[in-house]
Formats: C-alpha cells, structure tokens, sequence
C-alpha cells in the first residue's frame, strides 16, 4: 500500500470511495462538502494497486491546531490499517509542520442510530484507539446533529510549567 499526497485530480476516485459509504456520507450537502475538499484541501490518499482506497483531508484554521476535516476508506477495505496508516502519516507530517494538536470532529454518541450496525460508534473507537482523546459534545454551525471534537496531542510544547 502506498501512501502519497491528494491531488485535486484525485477528486473522482475520492468520490467513488464515499459512494461506498452510504452509511457514513449519506447527506447531500456533506456529499458536496467533502467532494469539495478532497479537490481543494491538503490531505493524502491511500492506494492498492494504483486504485485509490482512501483518503484524509485537513484544514488548518490554527496552524499549531490543525482540524481533520474528511476521511474514509472503501467499503470492503476497512478494517486492515488503511485509516490508522493515513492517519499516522497526517499525524507524522503535520506534527514535523509544527502542529501541536490534532482534531476532529464526528457524530456524537448522544445521537441515536437504530438499526445500524457499522455506524459512528465504531468511528468514534477507531479515533480513540489511534490516541484521540473525546473533548466535548456540542452543535457546530451547519450541523443537525451534536458533534463530539476528539482532540490527540502530535508533541509536547516547549513551554516550561513552573
């Protein structure tokens, strides 16, 4: 598996990774959200044999703080390292940038989801088990739904506590 930088190119196969997802990406103005940033935000993209798997996107409205803002991988190629990879690659690169935390948001665990069996919970896991630490549950602007900021610490500040 290689792990490169996005390309705006990379747009229409980013697109077929989130039409996978339906579970995940079923909004239609999330669907215009994302597709918009995979053509236009900093990210990386995950490939298989040159066909792209997945992909990360982040924006930095604080550059010691930067917020990633969509990732996903291919239904049928979850759960064998692919978001960890990405993420860890995000985490090292940003971190040599500079940046002090990393965030980001997801559906919080106060919004029910009946019947569905491979939902945000699981996201919520994945972000905990690769060093997010959950933060507080509140309703960002455009959202209908609480959203949980989960933030991980990329390196210490050179800050003396005295």
């Amino acid at each position: 598996m290689l792990i490169r930088p996005l390309d705006p190119t990379d747009g229409p196969a980013c697109d077929q990774v989130v039409a996978s997802l339906p579970c995940f990406f079923g909004d239609q103005e999330g669907l215009r959200r994302c597709a918009h940033a995979v053509r236009s935000q900093r990210g990386w993209v995950a490939e298989r044999a040159t066909e792209v798997v997945g992909f990360l996107t982040f924006d930095e409205p604080f550059p010691r703080s930067p917020e990633l803002t969509w990732m996903a991988v291919r239904s049928g190629e979850r759960r064998h390292g692919i978001g960890r990879a990405l993420l860890e690659r995000a985490a090292d690169e940003l971190a040599a940038d500079g940046a002090e935390l990393l965030t980001v948001l997801t559906l919080g665990p106060s919004v029910p989801e009946p019947g569905v069996t491979d939902g945000y919970a699981g996201t919520r896991r994945f972000y905990r088990r690769c060093g997010f630490s959950p933060v507080m549950e509140f309703r960002p602007d455009g959202w209908t739904d609480l959203a949980l900021l989960l933030v991980r610490c990329l390196r210490h500040s050179a800050a003396t506590h005295g």
